[in-house]
């Protein structure tokens, strides 16, 4: 009786042990790229006589009858995974890999928790590098257009600009008003403006999109947060890489990459090089390119993270054109822009290093320190100008498990530090050259964010999320050739909250609302009078986001989906006015709506489970409805006089229907085939509505082969196909150009016509 006993008490608390056990596997599971603790894995042995279930520090033991072997890991919204093992590993540190088909399984790291997208209070976007790999592979914008209420405008390969919600969209250059983070180490610089060519497209493995103000986590910004995540090596792989492309317009690309994922270390490192001739003249696109992630685990407890990106660019700058222009000879370079050889000539560097640790069950801490320095050589039609950038800085998150009997309750503490300095100076441009000195200034900028979040179980079903951020933002400018013009900008720090109450009605449906404010500081450059001097007068814009989300699965979870209707306020909207070339002057005078509707539908038709020779079919579809007006809008000149009323007028640069679709294909031959589609109906150019560029659609597909020849070698070629229908139509445009000499205004940077790729990647496993 004793030792019946004794059996039962064993089996209890190690659920995978079996009678016939002769050893003992432990170990971890976890995220592959968001390194969350992965709870309720399934781990099995092949012949299904032993398993065990992953606690919630995604802790597990199994008792298996040989001294080493193989386990099944398997977990809903993560792809199934064969693993070795020996009975002299200390643990296994065991990673899986998101399933790009889940729409709402994925974990999402957004908001420092550890939940899935469904269980996730507000609109959160999870794309994986598969995602982004089923395009082009040179440019982010097939992927982010495919997630309702993101839009990346681009022209050439150094010219995008990405929107949430309408924020960003007036940004005359890069991205403003949202916040940009690497394994989340800051990339948005500290005035907000941020640039992501330095990043590869094909070393990206997760993004995750935070729409709207993410004030209790990420500071204060209005637009919200991408939050981008550098590929790491697939579980027990071990392998080295090359990988080629050609396109059309004297595309070419070479890279190699090397893999591999331990229980002790995971290294991602890659090296490449790309060369784009470009679609119109004038904008041809060089850029070499070298990212080093890598990751150690010294103790169960801890985890260190270091980053390395080095980027070399050499870009081309066509310019804008006139409807005429564009009807004439859509490739043709904007003249000023070819007389002045307008380019942008750049090398970036970003090193980041990370821990997290676990202190104990409940308590733990997140830290990374970084510094990012770049070098600019950007001849421009109105001048010439040489920066040196280099910025330090750190962010540190504290999260507690309070472990209360009633209203269990976790809370995150944490601060971010960003310290920039630039060194600025423009000449006159002469032809390309540089001619006489005109400005010689200094930048020093200076951000700090405080930030606090609760979230407390009301129920088994029901969560409140509540949260503030503190952020504080100096600009100090010092002239040396305008004494007068050097000063202090110091913004008064503000306070952000968000609320969110959600509760789980079941697999069907998961309903969550929000209330989050924020706000977006100008940047540098937005700061000045016409006459250079600092203005003042100049404030934050501040927004303020209500929200109500619907997120389930349907028809045994097949078909995913995700809604949210949201009204966004913002005031104090800065309104830029150009006085001359290259002089704009920036006034809070507007008061914005942005109401708008948001889904995204998945529907799994076939899966691998299934048994058929068509492993995947993956139906999809995004669409997005903004009705975005100017409330109180006031144009005013440089003594801040009112020049022109724009009151009810649509938001510039918003397009009210946007659809994005596409279907995936995959078999069991290794054949696949990834089609897309995506409208923009037509959207205002200028404040006043007089001007519009025309609705378009784009039809893309790519197939390919993929399969291993040996145990060793693993091949994948395919091609592909972009604007299969030939659209001529214009994704960036210039809002609110304006003509100089009696011209008309230059609005359109013409996209690329139809165009192919093709490409080989071959990897040899070792």
């Amino acid at each position: 009786m004793k030792l019946l006993k004794y059996l039962l008490v064993l089996l209890t608390v190690f659920p995978g042990i079996k009678a016939n056990a002769q050893y003992i596997v432990k170990g971890y599971i976890y995220d592959l790229q968001g390194r969350q603790a992965l709870s309720a894995a399934t781990i099995e042995t092949p012949d299904k006589l032993s398993h065990a279930i992953s606690n919630d520090a995604g802790y597990f033991e199994i008792g298996v009858a040989r001294a080493e072997g193989t386990l099944q890991v398997s977990m809903a919204g993560y792809r199934k995974q064969m693993v070795r093992y020996n009975h002299q590993d200390t643990y296994l540190n065991i990673q899986l890999e998101a399933d790009a088909v889940s729409l709402n399984e994925v974990r999402v790291t957004a908001y420092s928790g550890n939940k899935t997208n469904k269980e996730t209070a507000g609109a959160v976007a999870s794309i994986s590098g598969s995602q982004i790999r089923q395009g082009n592979g040179v440019s982010l914008q097939p992927a982010l257009n495919s997630v309702p209420g993101v839009r990346m405008d681009q022209s050439t390969l150094s010219e995008s600009r990405i929107s949430i919600r309408g924020n960003g969209v007036r940004s005359p250059w890069g991205i403003r008003n949202i916040k940009i983070y690497v394994n989340d180490i800051p990339v948005t610089e500290a005035d907000g403006t941020s640039r992501i060519e330095a990043l590869d497209v094909n070393d990206i493995g997760k993004a995750e999109i935070i729409k709207g103000p993410a004030s209790s986590i990420y500071g204060g910004g209005t637009g919200g947060v991408i939050n981008f995540q550098l590929q790491r090596s697939p579980y027990q792989e071990q392998s080295f890489e090359i990988s080629s492309l050609a396109g059309s317009y004297g595309l070419r690309r070479l890279a190699t990459t090397y893999r591999y994922g331990g229980d002790k270390m995971n290294s991602y490192l890659s090296f490449g090089w790309q060369q784009y001739n470009g679609y119109r003249e004038h904008s041809n696109d060089m850029r070499r390119f070298l990212a080093g992630n890598f990751q150690f685990f010294p103790s169960e407890k801890q985890t260190i993270t270091v980053l390395l990106n080095r980027t070399t660019q050499h870009a081309q700058i066509p310019g804008s054109l006139t409807r005429q222009q564009v009807e004439d000879n859509p490739k043709q370079a904007n003249p000023s822009n070819t007389d002045k050889q307008a380019g942008r000539y750049q090398n970036w560097t970003r090193i980041g290093i990370g821990q997290q640790y676990l202190f104990n069950s409940r308590f733990s801490n997140a830290t990374s320190i970084f510094t990012y320095f770049y070098d600019l050589n950007h001849p421009l039609p109105y001048a010439y100008i040489r920066n040196y950038y280099e910025s330090y800085g750190g962010r540190t998150r504290f999260s507690y498990d309070a472990g209360f009997a009633v209203l269990p309750t976790k809370f995150t503490l944490g601060a971010e530090f960003n310290q920039a300095n630039t060194k600025g100076t423009q000449y006159v441009n002469e032809h390309g050259n540089e001619g006489a000195i005109n400005g010689n200034t200094d930048y020093k900028n200076t951000l700090y964010s405080l930030f606090y979040q609760s979230e407390t179980f009301i129920s088994s079903k029901t969560t409140l999320a509540m949260g503030l951020s503190y952020n504080g933002l100096t600009y100090d400018v010092s002239d040396y050739l305008v004494a007068a013009q050097s000063g202090v900008k110091k913004f008064k720090p503000q306070a952000s909250p968000r609320i969110a109450l959600s509760h789980n009605f079941g697999n069907a449906l998961s309903l969550h609302g929000s209330i989050s404010s924020g706000f977006s500081p100008p940047s540098g450059s937005e700061i000045k009078n016409v006459d250079g001097s600092i203005n003042t007068r100049l404030q934050a814009e501040k927004g303020i986001n209500y929200e109500i989300n619907a997120k389930g699965n349907l028809f045994l979870s097949r078909l995913a989906y995700d809604l949210a209707l949201f009204k966004m306020d913002m005031k104090g909207e800065l309104i830029g006015q150009a006085v001359q070339q290259g002089i704009t002057i920036y006034n809070n005078s507007g008061r914005t709506s942005h109401n708008g509707i948001e889904l995204a539908l998945s529907y799994l038709a076939i899966k691998e489970e299934d048994g058929k020779a068509v492993t995947l079919l993956r139906p999809y579809a995004a669409v997005t409805y903004s009705h975005f007006q100017f409330d109180d809008y006031k144009i005013l000149d440089a003594q801040s006089q009112v020049k022109a009323t724009y009151d009810g007028n649509e938001l510039t640069g918003i397009a009210p229907w946007v659809v994005s679709a596409g279907f995936n294909m995959e078999t069991k031959t290794g054949i696949y085939f990834y089609g897309s589609y995506f409208f923009n109906d037509r959207l205002p150019l200028d404040d006043a509505n007089t001007a519009y560029n025309p609705a378009y659609q784009v039809l893309n597909a790519k197939a390919g082969f993929k399969r291993s020849l040996s145990k060793h070698v693993e091949i994948n070629i395919y091609a592909g196909l972009d604007n299969i229908t030939n659209s001529r139509y214009s994704s960036m445009t210039a809002l609110n150009a304006v003509a100089y000499g009696g011209g008309s205004p230059a609005y359109f940077s013409p996209s690329p016509a139809r165009n192919g790729y093709g490409g080989l990647n071959v990897k040899y496993i070792f």
